[in-house]
């Protein structure tokens, strides 16, 4: 009679962690993106452009959350330089699964007033950069089925007179997505978001905050933390592609 031999249990295979690069990440919503990918389950590669302190504050708070961070620096109004950064991106973490693209500049200035330079700046590091990085990361997206996330505004569909180039670029984003998301397919999917009012600048009077939130159904301020539920929710979700989720409050229906 055979003697019987304990069965060999198969060593398990680490997964590797997924990868985000989130732009625009030093501060504010973008900051808040970063963290909300850390908590689920990505590492997270933090452009900023201009203050290494605020990314470098993003970084710690994704390590926080118990996630690798990197802080990359790059002026994604320069067309080398947004070509450039998914590249270093991929030689540090070796694989990318989401693209968020959250940078965008805010110009606030009467039409008459306002400049092609300013039509420039929001359109560069918008939807022109927006196009540059998807090329770049198409390939190593599509490799991990990953996903792209570019953040709009629901001034893509509402009358902002004082910022006219930056709701023309927002509408280009949104224009981007569904063209992305079929040039991309089936590998990549490729969904927008759009924020209402949810993190009003800081020079903003509270009279005038009071008055855009007067304009929506739910008469209040988009909270962030639903935001970012919701990029969470397109980024990850597989049968979601070529969408623009608004996250307004309902101020675009009203």
């Amino acid at each position: 009679m055979m003697s019987e031999r304990p069965v060999a249990l198969a060593t398990p295979v680490a997964l590797a962690t997924p990868v985000a690069l989130a732009t625009g990440a030093g501060h504010r919503l973008g900051r808040a993106f970063a963290v909300g990918l850390a908590r689920a389950g990505f590492d997270v590669a933090v452009h900023y452009r201009g203050s290494f302190e605020q990314a470098a504050e993003t970084a710690r708070l994704v390590r926080a959350e118990g996630r690798e961070a990197e802080t990359f620096q790059a002026d994604l109004a320069d067309a080398d330089a947004a070509r450039g950064l998914v590249p270093r991106v991929l030689e540090r973490f070796s694989r990318l699964d989401v693209l968020l693209h959250a940078a965008s500049p805010w110009i606030e200035r009467p039409f008459l007033e306002m400049t092609a330079d300013d039509w420039d700046a929001s359109f560069d590091a918008g939807p022109r950069a927006a196009f540059l990085l998807a090329q770049a990361a198409a390939a190593a997206l599509s490799e991990r089925e990953g996903s792209i996330l570019l953040i709009g505004d629901v001034a893509a569909v509402k009358p902002w007179p004082n910022h006219v180039p930056h709701a023309a670029a927002k509408a280009a984003i949104h224009a981007l997505v569904v063209n992305l998301a079929v040039a991309l397919g089936p590998r990549v999917r490729v969904n927008g978001l759009a924020p209402g009012v949810v993190l009003p600048p800081d020079d903003l009077a509270p009279e005038a905050v009071d008055r855009l939130v007067a304009r929506t159904p739910i008469k209040r301020l988009v909270r962030v933390d639903d935001v970012v539920a919701g990029a969470i929710h397109l980024v990850t979700n597989r049968s979601v592609t070529g969408h623009v989720l608004f996250v307004d409050g309902g101020r675009a229906v009203v």
